[in-house]
């Protein structure tokens, strides 16, 4: 069917004729009364909007509640560390190795942090708990990772199969609990399943691509850009700079794991990536040169999978895999075999998964391989690590609340595939496609030993394109038995319904690590989400109802739409604002940055070079950067104490400069210290006879630790810095927020600022208060709510049971409380 005048030409399909169709597939296929929505392909101008309105959906609000514990603080550390240690190879938190994941989403959190201008080098004291920006820098490339799946599934069906097919798909997949509200949660589920979405699009293309040529996309200067070009300049820029950057990084730090011997790493690594990158470049444009549309898409396809792979191992390589192998198995089409580029794809896959894993092995050593490959992979998918077991009907109940209320329709769509999804039509290949795609997923993750929630997530896209097929076919006139179909969806949203009204906790349930964590319904919280629930149940379901009665139907499938519009933002905007406040730490440790009281700051210098390098400069106030407490005062006595320690960490000299806050900015002040007020008469007047001596003796000391070096050795590990300030303390708790939002201080690297203690048997935690230098100092402890009463008891000294005082209690699973010894 030809398109209005007024309508922008289609993106043209390799293979198909000028209307966007296949040439041997009639054109009567589509319906008459949709010369828009029926037809195919889209435009420049569509995919601008489609990917406008899935960043509208995703990406506000992404600030205003707290990162959910454990999983977003505990990627989001991970990615602090990186840039504290100025080390994008070794993943790290707290004083171990971490290996639980690889490392595309620490990449993507430092990048972003950076990107708005926080962290820098690790982000001074308290910064994590300064400004919301925190969060959206967090979630951010998450929330695009969700924004491309939604436009790569749209792309996909507006020219395999229709634009009203490709717009209810986005509409569903975007208003999906289980997809809006992963996408906006810093955890690796989402690049995984957007790389999914994306690989599984591009197959579905390069299968019905056919032998088109590869077409020009834009001109420069005369010469043609095609998806080549786009390709080669993507993949060069993506392995190019790792290669880069792992030679200087074996270069400047030079050190392997414990028992790891590998010659020249800075050199023979980068070395096999350039062969690679040029091999393949060679191999696709001189040797066997690319001259198709399908060869483009399926290096995407590889691409995708590769980076799915640096996202969350292996489930998304493995998931297309059986996808692709189950389609061909029941289409019969294995001559496509020969046209998967499949040596060209495992290049692609090498070159891009083996560097970084290889690098964390000469870093890590047995360590990696041991919990990485063994515990992480392995026993995960066949033996069970953390989370929960069970058959295979354990998502069934998940899928319900985390597609609800289009899981009305869900039974439906699912069946229509047995009548519609066949290889004899474009409409009917995909479909097949997509409902293997939804199979294969379901029954993969019910083999897997290791449930958590979420992990169903890669089936909920193809679910919902299925639910977008039916609902086309029903529009279209293609569904008998329509009324009991919608009857029967009524049933099973008003069911879920009565489950969500019950346990409101089980929309946040979709992503978390415990299921135990109770909903803040008693004093002083009091939130109730039964009346939204219950307004969407109830609308929902006789919007189905009125579904199976032709004249009411196409507005009641609009209204329902809307409402699902409508329930999405709700789950966004509302529910997880008050829901997110009590499944993070973030206000209790705001809190204690806003009330402890500052003395100085402690800086390790790793060899005398490092601190000739910064103090024979020195002669003005020494500025501290961290978040400012109500207390702090021009005037206050300060601290400022400088070591120096070997590579180990063993401090050899010392020593300690006193001085007053000269004056106060943002987030930074400034201490004028006693050795700068010799030189200026007026300002050495004012000091004590003691506190002149004090400075003459701290100036000998420290020119003494400048002049010896200004020859030493330079080092390889950075200056240390922690504000000396009331001790916060982690007492009996490990939700990884008390590591972020500290900025990992509780872990810092002096003895002073160890002050982690999950054991419950307080050992380690009395030693700490009743070691020297802890009486007449004030403590601020973070703790599981229902820990924090159990404390005063356990205190040492009479002082302190009588100064206990519970301080925060803006979480129902978190409080900040306080006392002095």
């Amino acid at each position: 069917m030809t398109q209005p005048a007024s309508a922008p030409p289609p993106l043209r399909d390799a293979g198909a004729d000028e209307h966007g169709a296949d040439a041997d597939e009639p054109l009567s296929a589509f319906r008459g009364d949709h010369p828009v929505l029926g037809s195919r392909g889209s435009t420049l101008s569509e995919l601008a909007l489609v990917t406008i309105l899935a960043m509208a959906v995703l990406l506000p609000g992404l600030s205003s509640y707290s990162l959910v514990d454990p999983w977003e603080t505990h990627y989001a550390e991970v990615a602090r560390r990186m840039l504290q240690d100025h080390d994008y190879v070794h993943t790290k938190w707290q004083d171990e190795g971490f290996r639980s994941k690889p490392v595309l989403s620490f990449w993507l959190i430092a990048a972003s942090l950076r990107g708005v201008g926080l962290a820098e080098s690790g982000g001074f004291s308290g910064e994590m708990t300064s400004t919301p920006l925190v969060m959206f820098a967090v979630r951010l490339p998450f929330a695009l990772f969700g924004v491309f799946g939604l436009v790569m599934i749209f792309w996909m069906l507006s020219r395999l199969v229709s634009r009203r097919v490709a717009w209810l798909a986005f509409l569903i997949t975007a208003t999906t609990p289980f997809y809006f509200m992963v996408a906006r949660q810093a955890i690796t589920d989402i690049p995984m399943v957007a790389c999914l979405m994306g690989a599984l699009a591009c197959f579905a293309l390069a299968v019905h691509s056919r032998d088109a040529p590869v077409r020009r996309l834009w001109s420069i200067r005369g010469r043609a850009v095609d998806g080549r070009h786009l390709f080669a300049a993507a993949l060069i820029a993506f392995v190019g700079g790792q290669l880069v950057y792992y030679a200087y990084y074996f270069f400047a730090q030079p050190g392997l794991g414990p028992g790891v011997r590998f010659p020249a790493p800075g050199v023979i690594i980068p070395g096999a990536m350039l062969a690679g990158l040029v091999g393949f470049l060679v191999w696709a444009h001189v040797l066997q040169p690319t001259r198709y549309a399908r060869q483009v898409y399926m290096y995407w396809f590889y691409t995708l999978l590769a980076v799915s792979v640096l996202g969350k191992g292996l489930p998304g390589i493995g998931l297309a895999g059986l996808v692709c192998f189950a389609y061909l198995l029941l289409t019969g089409h294995w001559r496509l075999l020969a046209k998967v580029e499949l040596p060209r794809g495992i290049l692609l896959c090498l070159l891009i998964v083996v560097p970084w894993h290889m690098c964390m092995i000469l870093k890590d050593g047995r360590p990696f391989l041991r919990e990485y490959f063994i515990t992480h992979l392995w026993r995960r998918a066949a033996v069970g690590v953390h989370g929960e077991r069970g058959t295979f009907d354990f998502f069934i109940s998940q899928l319900g609340i985390g597609m609800w209320p289009w899981v009305g329709l869900l039974p439906a769509a699912v069946a229509g595939v047995l009548g519609h999804g066949t290889g004899r039509t474009r409409a009917g290949s995909v479909r097949l496609l997509v409902g293997i795609w939804a199979i294969v997923t379901v029954a993969f993750f019910s083999a897997v030993q290791t449930k958590f929630h979420h992990y169903i997530l890669p089936a909920v896209p193809a679910l919902a394109i299925l639910i977008a097929f039916w609902v086309d076919d029903l529009l279209d006139g293609r569904i008998k038995h329509v009324a009991i179909t919608t009857l029967a969806g009524a049933a099973i949203v008003l069911l879920i319904m009565r489950d969500l009204i019950g346990e409101h906790e089980q929309l946040i349930e979709m992503y978390i690590y415990r299921y135990d964590r109770p909903w803040p319904s008693g004093a002083p919280w009091y939130i109730d989400a039964s009346d939204a629930f219950l307004g969407v149940g109830i609308g929902s379901a006789l919007l189905l109802a009125a579904v199976g009665l032709p004249r009411l139907r196409r507005i009641a499938l609009t209204v329902f739409g809307a409402l699902a519009i409508g329930y999405a933002l709700w789950c966004m905007h509302v529910y997880m604002h008050h829901a997110g406040t009590h499944w993070g730490m973030r206000e209790a440790a705001r809190t204690y940055y806003q009330s402890r009281q500052i003395q100085g700051i402690d800086i390790r210098y790793y060899g005398s070079r490092q601190l000739a390098a910064e103090w024979a400069d020195q002669d003005g106030p020494y500025p501290i950067d961290t978040v400012i407490p109500e207390h702090l005062s021009v005037g206050q006595p300060m601290t400022v104490h400088l070591e120096v320690s070997d590579q180990s960490g063993a401090v050899q000299e010392s020593v300690d400069l006193t001085g007053v806050v000269d004056r106060i900015g943002d987030n930074r002040f400034w201490v004028a210290l006693d050795i700068h007020a010799l030189a200026d008469p007026a300002a050495a007047s004012e000091l004590t006879p003691a506190e002149r001596t004090a400075a003459e003796a701290q100036q000998r000391a420290l020119t003494a630790l400048i002049d010896k070096g200004r020859g030493a050795p330079r080092p390889y590990l950075r200056p240390v810095r922690q504000v000396r300030a009331d001790r916060l303390i982690a007492w009996q708790l490990y939700w990884r927020g008390e590591n972020f939002w500290s900025s990992d201080e509780i872990w810092g690297p002096f003895d002073d600022t160890k002050t982690a203690y999950k054991d419950t048997d307080n050992k380690a935690f009395l030693e700490y208060l009743n070691g020297p230098g802890r009486k007449d100092r004030r403590y601020y402890v973070l703790t599981e709510a229902g820990r924090a009463k159990g404390l005063k008891n356990i205190l040492p000294t009479p002082r302190a049971k009588e100064t206990f005082e519970i301080i925060d209690t803006s979480s129902n699973k978190f409080t900040l409380l306080s006392f002095e010894l």
